[in-house]
């Protein structure tokens, strides 16, 4: 019996490293690398217009009506977005619509919001530990500051960083100024971008006990907190702040984009916090990519997966001019990045895709995963043939039937245990 116990849990090991490595060495051999489609409206056709990538170094691009192009064509039909090489050109201005749009003007209503899975609250993992920082320092750049707050059941610590020394006079001064602006302890959100890696600060919007939204900066020394109306504004349309991505750009149109806890998307504008809504129907935050791409003519929000990307065009007033939904080129269908999912029904990966957490997954298998099974069933059959051959072991159904089960539900990780791992004596089977 501990010679049988021995032998299973070694088996099962290996099958199981095996079923960990092998299909990752096969998708670093013939794997294929994709990204996701980009899809957007030409504001020039009137159309959609998308680049596909296939593998290596090989995009398509053309238009949802189906005419195809080169990239130097893409890029012409998409001025906005490509207005540094229409300078290089001698492209601009671009003319569209009885307007003339020169590089100033585009590169003033250009701006770019996106929201991933992952930067969802408690999609990865976070220290609730966030530096305060100086929003107009007098200098060319951003300074860290010697401090750093959390959050705390009824207030915010201030801590010196240098020290790890508490600064209650600091902590009381910034948690009056919240409360006196509506906020109630303790918070449910804080979201900001600590770092001073961007041309401006905007501080943190936080969100309290009773879903009031307060947007706190530090103003030449001292707390600034704002009540925005964001958490009113979302009460009356029967929802709340899931979360909120700042986009500290140079000259804002706009703080951020919001996600509310029903689903809905919005873009808080800048300086007055006012709500625009977006479109949404369709979009899954915890497995979709949200963005939403302002331009002079047009802004465009797209929301994707690994399967489909669907775009929405929107007019100046935010009413849809037009939406499409399109199915991304499979890179299991391009060369023989699709093997690993033919020779091997028992896959387990690291999860990383929607979550900044490493957690591991078994991939589940579909129908073409019998191939797996089958070849390696023959594997194991000439496996037991050439052992009798060679050394005159019989097949026999309590020795062996471990190996075939393993073999059937794992394939070659099964296979391979079946070959590694010594098996028990006849006599003690």
């Amino acid at each position: 019996m501990t010679t049988a116990f021995a032998r299973l849990s070694l088996a099962l090991l290996v099958t199981v490293l095996a079923a960990i490595a092998l299909p990752r060495l096969t998708e670093m051999v013939v794997g294929v690398e994709t990204a996701r489609t980009h899809l957007l409206y030409s504001p020039v056709r009137r159309d959609f217009i998308h680049r596909e990538h296939r593998g290596e170094h090989n995009f398509t691009y053309g238009l949802e009506s189906g005419e195809t192009f080169d990239r130097q064509t893409y890029e012409t039909l998409l001025p906005f977005i490509y207005y540094r090489n229409m300078e290089i050109r001698g492209r601009l201005p671009v003319e569209l619509e009885g307007q003339s749009f020169d590089k100033a003007a585009i590169r003033a209503a250009l701006q770019v919001f996106e929201l991933k899975p992952r930067e969802l609250p408690g999609q990865a993992p976070q220290i609730p530990v966030y530096p305060l920082i100086e929003a107009n320092p007098g200098e060319a750049r951003l300074t860290f500051p010697e401090d750093v707050f959390v959050p705390t059941e009824s207030g915010l610590r201030f801590l010196n960083v240098d020290t790890n020394r508490p600064l209650p006079a600091l902590g009381a001064a910034v948690t009056r100024a919240l409360t006196d602006a509506g906020l109630r302890f303790p918070l449910k959100l804080i979201e900001g971008k600590p770092t001073i890696l961007k041309p401006r600060d905007e501080g943190y919007f936080l969100v309290g006990a009773e879903g009031t939204v307060v947007h706190l900066k530090r103003l030449d020394g001292a707390p600034v907190a704002v009540r925005t109306g964001i958490g009113a504004a979302l009460k009356a349309r029967g929802t709340a702040v899931r979360a909120l991505k700042l986009s500290e750009t140079t000259d804002p149109d706009y703080y951020g984009l919001l996600l509310a806890e029903d689903g809905g998307m919005f873009l808080v504008g800048y300086p007055d916090y006012r709500l625009t809504a977006l479109p949404h129907q369709g979009y899954e935050p915890a497995r979709m990519d949200y963005k939403v791409v302002l331009r002079p003519l047009y802004p465009t929000v797209v929301w994707s997966d690994d399967a489909t990307v669907t775009a929405v065009a929107l007019d100046s007033a935010w009413r849809e001019v037009a939406r499409t939904t399109r199915t991304m080129p499979d890179a299991a269908e391009i060369g023989l990045a699709g093997l690993a999912a033919w020779l091997f029904p028992l896959r387990l990966e690291l999860g990383m895709a929607d979550s900044g957490y490493l957690s591991w997954r078994l991939a589940t298998p579909d129908r073409r995963a019998l191939a797996g099974s089958a070849g390696s069933l023959v594997g194991l059959l000439a496996l037991w043939a050439w052992r009798w051959r060679r050394r005159g072991e019989p097949v026999h159904p309590r020795r062996d039937g471990l190996d075939l089960a393993l073999t059937l539900l794992a394939g070659p990780p099964g296979l391979l245990a079946a070959a590694t791992v010594p098996k028990p004596a006849a006599r003690e089977g």
